[in-house]
């Protein structure tokens, strides 16, 4: 079976998970790399953007930026749960019919859903193999920011991340998880007219902040 298949990713996202991460969120808020993005894509922030939030999970990106001034939001979501959980707190903070939510992989909805002056990737591309196809679907839909996390590429987290899916792979888990290199990541970003505004990391997790290159 595709380790990102559907079916895959349904089960590893889980109702459980996704009422985990629920909770963390109200309790905490945002995660680590959600907050660094919205460190970074604050200060570049057009008046009433529309925002496409790429397998936004729980949607913690989109609830915060409609709460600071974004006026339409989209999320695309491949786990029922996860867009379930996204859905029950867009209700809860008054965004409904703000936000369209999607039960989808970028890959699936790309040809109908519409441009969008921001597009956020919060630890999307290190759940798929064909990470270059994730970014040019997903670049191919920004108009003027673009905002992704992903697993730094070092030693230290390439030997966890291969421990875990070889403890994944031992118990019949089809999921894996995927450390892409960089550079080829940001030229991919680069072909698609953007250029860095923002960066920042952990001791896991890269973030990075894109704005489209003016035409000369």
């Amino acid at each position: 079976m595709d380790c990102c298949s559907t079916e895959v990713l349904e089960q590893q996202f889980d109702p459980r998970l996704a009422a985990a991460e629920l909770r963390r969120y109200r309790r905490r808020g945002p995660g680590r790399t959600a907050r660094l993005l919205l460190l970074g894509l604050r200060a570049h922030l057009p008046p009433q953007a529309t925002l496409l939030d790429v397998g936004g999970g729980i949607g913690a990106l989109h609830h915060e930026l409609l709460d600071y001034g974004v006026a339409r939001a989209c999320e695309v979501e491949p786990s029922a749960a996860f867009l379930q959980a996204a859905e029950e707190e867009a209700r809860r903070r008054g965004h409904v019919g703000r936000v369209e939510f999607i039960h989808a992989d970028i890959r699936q909805a790309a040809a109908t859903v519409p441009d969008a002056d921001i597009v956020t990737l919060d630890r999307v591309v290190c759940c798929d193999p064909d990470y270059e196809q994730v970014l040019q679907l997903s670049l191919g839909k920004a108009r003027q920011l673009f905002a992704y996390s992903y697993p730094r590429h070092w030693l230290g987290v390439r030997a966890v991340v291969g421990l875990q899916n070889t403890l994944r792979r031992l118990r019949r888990t089809n999921f894996r998880v995927f450390v892409h290199p960089p550079e080829r990541m940001e030229s991919i970003i680069r072909a698609y007219g953007f250029s860095s505004a923002f960066r920042a990391r952990t001791l896991v997790w890269q973030v990075g902040v894109y704005t489209r290159v003016a035409a000369a």
